[in-house]
């Protein structure tokens, strides 16, 4: 599978050269942005693996761009720059940049920057959405042991007890055991 990489050229002159070697690494460029020009647009049409900025200068409209695109299309975001900047690589970092890469693109390093970059954004989806799926696993016991406490001292049941009123109620009524214990919380009992 080719990855597709969506080229975001901010007023530099490098864009052919970086067309050019993405495109000899094995990589597809769907296209090729200005700065903000449609660039939510192009994300959402074009659909890219990862998107790769190449900026002379990356103002801080560019990083507040580039920080809005992580949270409504996220994916790897790479940065290639000239200049050996800290407050623009930390604001770069913080905008949800993978990678901020000097001046260099020969196609192995292109290569190996992007893939790099992929896989270890897909390594954080991953986690985003484990914890995501504890958190939300943790809410939910938490509010069926509400529930189970709020039974036990109601009708003086033992968790035991509790826990399986309330599995059967849900069962009985074909809903999710946390929604039961909801509608329990709720109304103070089944």
């Amino acid at each position: 599978m080719t990855i597709e990489v969506l080229l975001v050229d901010v007023g530099s002159s490098r864009a052919a050269t970086l067309r050019a070697a993405l495109e000899e690494a094995g990589f597809g460029v769907v296209g090729v942005v200005a700065d903000g020009e449609g660039l939510y647009e192009a994300v959402e049409r074009l659909a890219p693996d990862a998107v790769l900025v190449d900026a002379d200068s990356p103002s801080r409209d560019t990083l507040e761009h580039l920080a809005v695109l992580g949270e409504r299309y996220p994916r790897p975001l790479l940065m290639l720059s000239p200049r050996d900047d800290r407050r623009m690589l930390a604001g770069a970092a913080d905008a949800g940049v993978s990678a901020y890469v000097l001046e260099g693109v020969s196609p192995p390093l292109v290569r190996s920057l992007v893939e790099v970059a992929v896989r270890q954004f897909e390594s954080v989806q991953t986690l985003r959405r484990e914890l995501d799926e504890a958190r939300e696993t943790l809410a939910s016991r938490k509010v069926i042991d509400r529930a189970k406490t709020l039974l036990m001292e109601r009708h003086g049941l033992s968790e035991r007890d509790a826990y399986g009123r309330l599995r059967k109620a849900a069962m009985d009524r074909g809903r999710p055991l946390v929604e039961m214990a909801r509608a329990v919380l709720e109304r103070g009992a089944l």
